[in-house]
Formats: structure tokens, sequence, C-alpha cells
């Protein structure tokens, strides 16, 4: 809920004024960190119940904002091409076939090169969440964060761009991506069907 209403926010502030800029856009398909979910029909033919498309002109303007506070930050944002969220709202009774396929899903990142960086499966909640890492010359070319929430909504997130690791935080903190804060590139944290069990009989 949280990406979709910031995300929402974001693209109704700048979306006037980004529209004038949407002719400087690059064709960010072609870049090594972009993924179309849509090819891969998680929910078969329906449409996402909110789909937010940040492109570059509009992350530029974020940037130009955020000169002044963090410098640092507003250059990586310069780096990104482009930021997609979906949500679907899941059926009950389609919530074992969204598991399956979100994993299946994420199978598929792995045989692209997409390296995982948080495997969280919680079988008896009926929960997942997966952050990938897609790399290129030792440097970050595009994330993608898969969560779902049974009791909510099931979430898709693609950035495209290059990323700096050490505001990978800050990135989640602008557009309140969350589930993010604590990513590291170094670590990579995997909790299984079998670890949750064995938590769940301590």
């Amino acid at each position: 809920m949280r990406i979709r209403v910031a995300c929402i926010a974001a693209a109704l502030v700048l979306g006037c004024a980004g529209a004038a800029l949407a002719g400087d856009d690059e064709d960010v398909t072609k870049l090594p960190g972009y993924v179309n979910f849509g090819t891969m029909a998680i929910f078969g033919q329906k449409d996402a119940d909110v789909e937010v498309l940040l492109e570059q002109s509009l992350i530029k303007m974020v940037a130009d904002f955020s000169k002044g506070s963090d410098p640092e930050l507003a250059t990586m944002l310069l780096k990104l091409k482009q930021i997609r969220v979906q949500t679907f709202a899941i059926e009950p009774d389609k919530l074992e076939a969204i598991e399956k396929k979100t994993q299946e899903v994420a199978q598929h990142l792995e045989g692209q090169g997409w390296v995982p960086m948080i495997k969280v499966r919680k079988r008896a909640a009926g929960e997942q969440t997966y952050v990938y890492m897609k790399m290129k010359d030792s440097v970050i070319q595009g994330m993608v964060v898969m969560n779902v929430d049974p009791s909510d909504e099931a979430s898709f997130v693609n950035i495209v761009g290059e990323i700096d690791p050490e505001k990978i935080g800050q990135l989640s903190h602008k557009f309140h991506l969350s589930g993010m804060d604590s990513v590291k590139i170094r670590s990579v944290h995997r909790i299984t069907d079998d670890e949750e069990k064995k938590r769940q009989e301590q």
C-alpha cells in the first residue's frame, strides 16, 4: 500500500510537467535492467489494479529537487531510466497459483543472470519477497522487487538504471519502496520453507 500511495502521489504531482519532457526518454526496454512483467503473465490476462510509471524525465525532476539536500542521491537519480510499479489485488482462491507463478518468475530472473539479494518464502503465512539485482561490468544496472502479501496485494517493482548500492536505502525512502531499506549489496538473506518450518517448531 505504501508503494502504491507514494508513487501515485509522485506521478500526479510531476505528471503534467513530465509530459512535456517525455520525448527525451530513451527506450528502456533495450537496457539490461529492464523487466517486462506483463509478458510473464503472472496474473494471466488481468491488468494491474494500479500501475505507476515514472519515466526518466520525471525522475530527473525529483533529482533536481534533491540537489540541495542530498547531491549524492541526486547524482544517482540522474542515472535512473525508469521506475515501474504494478500492484494486483489478491483473490483468496488464486493465492496458491500466484505464489507458484511468482516463484517461477524468480527462477526465470536467475536464469537471465539476475542476482538474488533477498528471498523470503513463508509458506505458513503465504508471504513472498524477492529482491534481485542486474549486474553488468560490476555495476548494478537494475533492480526487481516482488512482494506477495496474501492479506492485501501483490506488488512488482522494476527500477532501471545504474544504482549506487550505498544509496539503496535512500532510494527506497524517496519513493517509499517498502522492504528495501535493509538491502545490502554484499549480503544475501534467504529464508527457505524448511528454515521457516524449523523456526515455527522451536
